[in-house]
């Protein structure tokens, strides 16, 4: 009969924290954050406005279009001309094509900077939500501490009646109690406040309530082999690197194409303002920037975006070798931070609910104290609690392996 009060009590215990309404998993909320979350809108205007800027390499200059007197003396002005020009420079096909292939691989950098983005707000995510759960875990844990100290409680009142229970004790283990609760509304509002990060990530209504799938399991990461080229192939920011470094090769072959000329054409009409015969002139123009003088920027720049492309190449060598060594480190720590974890589960936690149970058993034969069996219980729960931290490392560790390999 005992048994089924505990039951009956945790069970509405458990029913009273289920106020945040539909479950939402991991992934539904990652989706969420793809596709409302205005951080990552703005990347895509960015990238929209890098395509469209591109566009610009393929313009001309303006023509250019002039009128005055030509060749008109000062003494009679009627015998003179009016001239008429016209003039339009042709730019270089190669050099505008040089031009956009730079302009347009601007794009790629801000979509790789929208990737990188993306990666750390699903990190922030993945914690949070992995941190409610645990939340959730250590508040199911209170929840059943609270049934057996309330248990405690009674059972201490009851004895009191009949003077076999001194009262300090029942105030102590009332104090637990209510201590035990206060601790349960703590949890509550961490949970909340996980909800409302959540929320905040997924640009919805901080008002709305949802609630976490807890039935989510850990990955086995530690046993899978990486190598640089995975490492390469998947971390947004080393692709951006990449991006910036095509981007730098773009530009330096633009750079390369100002040695080539441009051609412009001029068309002039000299109208007579006498007997004189109407005139016409047509002149073809071409830039010359293989003048020494003219060359000294256009080689200056070839240079520099060498340099500047072989430090760039040493920084994505720095980022993989840096990832490479984190990940290998991360592998390590999840393997002993699951070693603890099984050891909580299968020897820790239930050697002290054995101690626990020991210890009510003799209380309620009369032979223990009610300090020896509150000290009994808390232990069984700091116990389960502290395999719950070790369960919410575990999971900071997996989030941050996802985080630099970015796995979704």
């Amino acid at each position: 009969m005992k048994n089924n009060k505990r039951i009956l009590l945790f069970i509405f215990c458990v029913c009273a924290i289920q106020t945040f309404g539909q479950v939402l998993t991991i992934d539904s909320v990652l989706s969420r954050i793809e596709s409302n979350n205005p951080m990552l809108k703005m990347y895509d205007e960015q990238i929209n406005a890098a395509n469209n800027y591109s566009e610009m390499a393929k313009s001309w200059m303006p023509p250019t279009f002039s009128t005055g007197p030509w060749q008109a003396p000062y003494k009679n002005f009627s015998d003179g001309m009016w001239m008429i020009t016209g003039e339009q420079m042709i730019p270089n096909p190669s050099k505008q094509k040089a031009n956009y292939q730079f302009m347009q691989s601007m794009a790629s950098i801000e979509q790789q900077g929208k990737a990188a983005k993306k990666n750390e707000m699903f990190a922030m995510a993945k914690t949070n939500y992995y941190e409610w759960i645990v939340l959730q875990k250590k508040y199911y844990v209170l929840m059943q501490t609270d049934s057996l100290l309330n248990y405690i409680v009674q059972v201490a009142q009851n004895r009191f009646t009949f003077n076999k229970e001194k009262l300090n004790n029942i105030y102590k283990s009332q104090a637990d109690l209510f201590e035990l609760r206060n601790m349960e509304a703590m949890l509550v509002g961490d949970m909340k406040m996980k909800n409302i990060e959540l929320n905040t990530l997924m640009n919805i209504d901080k008002s709305y309530e949802f609630d976490v799938d807890t039935s989510f399991k850990s990955c086995d990461y530690e046993l899978q082999l990486i190598d640089t080229f995975l490492i390469t192939t998947t971390r947004s920011d080393i692709k951006q690197v990449d991006a910036n470094i095509g981007l730098l090769k773009f530009q330096q072959q633009y750079e390369k194409s100002k040695r080539l000329p441009d051609f412009g054409i001029s068309l002039s009409h000299m109208q007579s303002l006498s007997m004189m015969p109407n005139q016409y002139s047509a002149m073809g123009m071409m830039t010359i920037p293989i003048a020494p003088w003219a060359t000294k920027e256009y080689k200056s720049n070839i240079k520099g975006l060498n340099n500047t492309l072989n430090a760039i190449g040493y920084q994505k060598q720095s980022l993989v070798n840096e990832t490479a060594g984190k990940i290998a480190s991360l592998q390590t720590q999840m393997k002993y931070s699951k070693q603890q974890l099984t050891n909580y589960t299968n020897l820790i936690i239930p050697t002290y609910f054995k101690s626990y149970e020991t210890s009510m058993l003799a209380y309620e034969q009369n032979t223990e104290d009610l300090f020896v069996v509150l000290d009994a219980l808390k232990m069984h729960r700091m116990a389960k609690m502290n395999e719950l931290d070790q369960l919410n490392v575990l999971f900071k560790l997996q989030v941050e392996y996802e985080k630099e390999l970015e796995i979704r």
